[in-house]
């Protein structure tokens, strides 16, 4: 599923903006109690007036509040409408430059100083109790964990699911709020930065009093919001230099120049994002899907925050599905069957809400710090903890081969046994000939792209796809938490990508696609150290930990795929030593993967203990 339409289906919920002025009875729902409704501006600290919605419960009185901070036209209204019956206010605010809100558009911009802002605000009116929690999924999640790392006394609960991109870096998470992993760009991003969603919204004239705003937004007709199709990246994708591919897609200027101008190092990308620095003191309930870009980052940021506070007070849902797909029916995912992978998400969020908002010791909230859908298995397990590999149980497969572990039909082999020989396995990879991505984790622009586990057999068909496969499993191999790989590799050029995917196989042959990581060469030592190769020397590399909930069944086989490219997932690597976004010149790499006695590259997984 490309960015924007995964991004865009946590904003389904359309409704026609509500007027401003007084209060006014609306129904919850067509045969539920009125509830009162408010169109407001929020002054933020430099005065911008952020467009702000309020919906109170039928009864009388002051209110526990969620707020829903957001970029979007709008969100959860089912959900908004348990909360009213709950006794809940609904507080929707929508981001400054976003619709009708005051000030200039930026991705998270202001998030904590709007976002504590808003908390003062909400904390005044006579409406509110003065306890708050946030609530949302993607954007909406993602602008909640810089404001919760303040701890604003009123902020007493988070429920942040996909949150991905509010985090700049974690331990080897280093993706600066999704946009990079390994060094390399999340190509993704280009569908969502050319969509509708990012549109510079027409502001209302500044100046103008509350009153004459009230007038205007009543007026106020909104614009039809065109999408790019899918098909228009089909041919722009392989446009160069990358810099330029609004203008080959017929888009306008956006961040995206700008983030790719930047890097992925800096501390800009940390100003309205977290980091290992920050510290989330309120309870958290968090939700990830295993296929969403956002997973790895959220599900450490989770790990580091839960290690930071007492148990029970932050928990985490890890399905097997796709970005903001929490509450959604699911059978299976891409092509890969599940089995009843379902679950109420927003009746857990409730209770979550009820406990620290309501004082509600009765709420059901979660068994344990983590609930996981296990694929294979296909069934819900609860752990104790999201664990990277070395951290408990773990499985070490070792690469081996005779020298030609070149495609699915070669001799590329996985071992629990290191090999005393030395040996290693080439490839040539031609950034105009990459390997196109079949699923995997909000997957890259085009028409043909999808996120989720599809067959892999096509791509490990290619000559510059190494496939190393363990032999078939004499009982199942519960997979869970991050994967970790040490693979040690060589170049005849000063920067090339090395790919890593994690491969489920079936006795039928059937390859399913687990999870995938990539580092770009330059930045091994580190995305703010950049250092090109030399020519044949051998390095040993780390690439990011993959995050994996499989068990891998008896007689299925594990499988890693290695290559130096997995495009338009991650932006190609044009294997110079120029920046690889404003160049167009491009060179064939010869890239080499050792392994053996001296050279012991390896992948480590992390076993779950699963409660019968």
């Amino acid at each position: 599923m490309p960015l924007a339409l995964a991004l865009g289906a946590c904003s389904s919920d359309t409704r026609e903006p509500p007027v401003l002025g007084a209060p006014e009875a609306v129904a919850v729902a067509p045969s539920g109690p009125p509830v009162t409704m408010m169109h407001l501006q929020a002054k933020m600290r430099d005065g911008v007036r952020l467009d702000t919605s309020v919906w109170l419960p039928a009864t009388t009185g002051n209110f526990p509040v969620v707020l829903i901070r957001t970029p979007y036209r709008t969100e959860f209204r089912n959900f908004e409408k348990r909360l009213l019956a709950e006794g809940y206010a609904v507080v929707e605010q929508h981001e400054r430059g976003r619709y009708l809100s005051e000030g200039e558009m930026r991705m998270l911009g202001r998030a904590d100083e709007d976002g504590w802002d808003t908390l003062d605000w909400i904390t005044q009116q006579t409406w509110s109790n003065g306890k708050i929690a946030t609530y949302g999924c993607s954007s909406s999640a993602e602008n909640q964990l810089k404001l919760a790392s303040l701890n604003h006394p009123a902020h007493k609960a988070i429920v942040v699911g996909s949150s991905g991109v509010g985090i700049a870096e974690v331990g080897p998470h280093r993706e600066q709020g999704n946009f990079w992993r390994g060094g390399a760009w999340q190509m993704g991003w280009a569908d969502y930065f050319f969509s509708a969603m990012y549109l510079d919204w027409p502001q209302l004239a500044p100046g103008l009093s509350d009153e004459e705003r009230t007038q205007q937004t009543a007026a106020y007709q909104w614009p039809k919001e065109d999408d790019l199709p899918a098909s228009a990246f089909d041919k722009a994708r392989l446009h160069l230099p990358v810099i330029d591919l609004a203008k080959a897609v017929g888009a306008r200027d956006t961040e995206i120049e700008e983030y790719l101008a930047r890097g992925p190092s800096g501390s800009e990308w940390a100003e309205d994002r977290v980091t290992d620095k920050d510290h989330i003191k309120v309870p958290g309930l968090w939700a990830e899907a295993a296929y969403d870009i956002s997973a790895p980052a959220g599900a450490a940021f989770f790990e580091k925050t839960r290690k930071e506070n007492p148990a029970g007070t932050q928990a985490i849902v890890i399905t097997n599905g796709q970005h903001c797909s929490f509450s959604r029916p699911r059978t299976q995912i891409g092509d890969r069957p599940l089995g009843n992978a379902t679950q109420d998400f927003e009746s857990l969020a409730l209770a979550w809400l009820n406990r620290w908002l309501k004082e509600d010791k009765t709420a059901a909230l979660p068994k344990a710090a983590v609930t996981t859908y296990l694929a294979g298995a296909n069934r819900w397990a609860e752990l104790p903890s999201v664990p990277t590999a070395g951290e408990g149980a773990a499985k070490t497969f070792y690469l081996a081969s005779n020298g030609a572990a070149n495609t699915a039909a070669g001799n590329g082999s996985l071992s629990d046994k290191a090999s005393t020989k030395t040996g290693s396995d080439s490839f040539a990879y031609d950034p105009k000939d990459p390997v196109i991505s079949r699923g995997g984790q909000i997957s890259g622009v085009g028409s043909d792209q999808d996120d989720g586990s599809f067959d892999q057999r096509q791509i490990e068909a290619r000559k510059d796809v190494l496939v190393y496969t363990s032999a078939p499993l004499t009982e199942d191999l519960p997979v869970f938490g991050f994967v970790t790989t040490n693979l040690f590799v060589s170049s005849d050029a000063p920067d090339t990508d090395f790919t890593l995917k994690l491969v489920d196989v079936a006795p039928d042959g059937t390859a399913w696609n687990i999870a995938d990581t990539i580092l770009r060469m330059r930045y091994r030592e580190g995305e703010a150290k950049p250092k090109f190769m030399k020519a044949g020397e051998i390095y040993s590399i780390a690439p990011p930990p993959m995050l994996a909930s499989n068990v891998f069944l008896k007689g299925h086989s594990v499988r890693i795929e290695i290559s130096s490219s997995n495009f338009p997932t991650y932006a190609r690597n044009l294997n110079t030593a120029a920046d690889p976004y404003t160049t167009t010149e491009t060179r064939v790499a010869n890239n080499k993967v050792l392994h053996g006695s001296g050279s012991l590259s390896k992948i480590v997984l992390p076993i779950a203990k699963i409660p019968g």
